[in-house]
């Protein structure tokens, strides 16, 4: 900013020009102006904005009419194309260990598993859980931990370690139960494809809030149904409820998501909120599992 006068030795009048005071401290010269109500401030008032400077009161101002916003998912990561996260890999390596201790331990197995009968009538009640982290083979391990290693990834960094957890736990909970509710009496389950069927179905739920492909994920889906409800010896049950339970659970998740608030984001109000419906989850499943098994017929 140049300011000019008139006459003197060099055409000027040899007075010196006249420089601006600064609209909150008049006695002290103007440094710049602001870039938003074009008022003179001194190097004090000179607030940092994101073009150029601007005075204390416009800096207030606007971050009094700033909207704040929710949290929200991150639009980031793809079906197959996201690096492995660490709840993931957690996940892979509990399940890896319990294996290794399963395979030689058939009483251990035998314990866990998800028989609806022992459930009801011995009071079993964790093995509505616990079954979920036990497998049958190498084979069953290996195609389980592979699915989870790509559908999991993207759900985990789009939605957070703590909500995924969640979603997952109600998945294999919601399988166990639809398991107990739907198979004979007798039959063993085991697997955490119940759980894996619930993260498929939370990603699907994201990708139609988020505006993502869901082409892949929708054939991803029918094709393992499909191959659920053909095969024998497949828990077909434990799928279904895992897939439902799973994609309830990102659905409550994504409530309140991206809505204008009074204040921004805040751990705790996650936290809270990922608590609520994890207690709303299991007992709502808990409700149903006071029903006596097999007792709904499909």
């Amino acid at each position: 900013m140049t300011y000019t006068g008139g006459g003197g030795p060099h055409g000027t009048s040899g007075e010196s020009p006249k420089v601006p005071s600064c609209y909150a401290h008049p006695d002290r010269a103007a440094g710049a102006v602001c870039r938003r109500c074009g008022r003179p401030i001194c190097p004090d008032c000179m607030k940092e904005a994101p073009v150029g400077w601007q005075c204390p009161s416009c800096v207030s101002e606007g971050a009094r009419v700033s909207p704040s916003v929710r949290w929200q998912p991150r639009r980031r990561g793809t079906l197959g194309a996201t690096k492995i996260t660490p709840l993931v890999v957690a996940l892979i390596v509990i399940n890896a260990a319990v294996y290794g201790y399963e395979a030689g331990h058939p009483a251990f197995e035998e314990r866990f598993w998800l028989v609806p009968f022992e459930v009801h009538y011995m009071g079993r009640w964790y093995q509505l859980i616990t079954s979920a982290f036990l497998h049958a083979s190498v084979e069953h391990i290996a195609l389980n931990m592979i699915t989870l290693a790509i559908v999991g990834p993207p759900v985990e960094i789009a939605i957070g370690r703590l909500r995924f957890g969640v979603v997952y736990l109600l998945a294999a909970l919601g399988g166990g139960v639809a398991f107990y509710l739907l198979a004979p009496v007798n039959e063993a389950g085991l697997g955490a494809s119940g759980a894996i069927f619930g993260v498929m179905g939370a990603y699907y739920v994201l990708a139609r809030n988020r505006g993502w492909e869901t082409q892949t994920i929708t054939v991803l889906l029918v094709i393992n149904l499909v191959f659920s409800f053909s095969v024998p010896g497949i828990a077909w049950q434990a799928h279904l409820g895992g897939i439902v339970v799973g994609a309830a659970a990102c659905a409550g998740l994504l409530a309140r998501a991206g809505r204008p608030a009074g204040i921004g984001p805040s751990g705790v109000a996650v936290t809270l909120q990922a608590l609520i419906v994890l207690a709303i989850g299991v007992i709502a499943l808990a409700a149903l599992s006071v029903l006596p098994p097999g007792h709904v017929h499909l």
